[in-house]
Parts: structure tokens; sequence; C-alpha cells
């Protein structure tokens, strides 16, 4: 007994899942991604969202997100601290924190920061650097608030 015409009549509906499951950003997708986001509000991450969608650089941003991973150390130039927050919109931000000039921020994966530095626009969501105090009157100094204390 042949097989083909009903494997023929899946073979649309394959497509058609494989399309809309690669299609999708996984991000948006899984339980626990959304989860880490039950703790940041839209207000909390308004101007993210919004210097990002208009890809803006070099400006001043406040975040309040969880941390979705935990990066390597850049340890080329100045040593920074490496971690990604997760936006609602499902996009993730690179935070790149100068630990030449504030202190380390002990996180794990799903601790949620308020995050002040500047915004800088990228194919791959930005990145907020300069998350410590400042040493030049031309600069606004950042910070990253977590567990109760301030890192700048």
């Amino acid at each position: 007994m042949r097989l083909t015409r009903p494997l023929g009549l899946l073979k649309p509906l394959f497509l058609a899942l494989a399309v809309a499951f690669v299609s999708t950003p996984l991000v948006s997708c899984g339980y626990p991604q959304q989860a880490l986001l039950d703790g940041a509000t839209a207000a909390d991450q308004a101007e993210v969202l919004r210097a990002q969608g208009l890809r803006v650089r070099k400006v001043q941003v406040t975040v309040v997100a969880p941390v979705y991973k935990i990066l390597a150390d850049d340890t080329e130039g100045l040593p920074h601290q490496r971690f990604l927050i997760l936006l609602r919109n499902g996009t993730t931000v690179l935070i790149a924190h100068d630990t030449r000039m504030a202190p380390r921020v002990p996180i794990r994966v799903g601790d949620t920061v308020k995050i002040h530095g500047e915004y800088i626009w990228n194919p791959k969501g930005g990145v907020i650097h300069w998350t410590h105090h400042s040493d030049t009157p031309r600069h606004e100094g950042g910070w990253i608030d977590f567990d109760g204390q301030r890192y700048e």
C-alpha cells in the first residue's frame, strides 16, 4: 500500500508549521522569558523602547528589566561586565558596565535591575554603556541599582 497521497497532503502543513516556528522569536514564545518580564512594566521600559524604535544613538535612558543572560566579561581594552536585559517587545539590550570605574554588580539570570546610562542603537537591540559615575563634566554619569544598592 502506498502512502504518497496522504503524505503529499501533509507537506504543505509541515512547511507552514516550520516557517511559523523559524520566524517566531524564541524570546517571545517561552514561559521562562515571560516570567522574567513580570517585574518590569511598559512604563519602566518606555525610554529604551522608544530609542530602539527610532534607532537613536547616544541618548541617556533609564530602564527596569530582568537579566536575560550573563555574558563573558569584555577584557580587551577597558574591562566591562556584560549581560543582556530582556525588553517587553521580546528584544534584548546589551549592558556594558565598566568594572574599572564602578564595582561589579552581583546579578544572576532572572534578577531585575534598574539601569541608567547611554543607549546606542544597533541591529541586535542596542547597548547601554556609561553605567558608572562620570569622570568628565562633558558626560552624565550612570548607575545600576540592584538589590537595594547602587553601583556607580
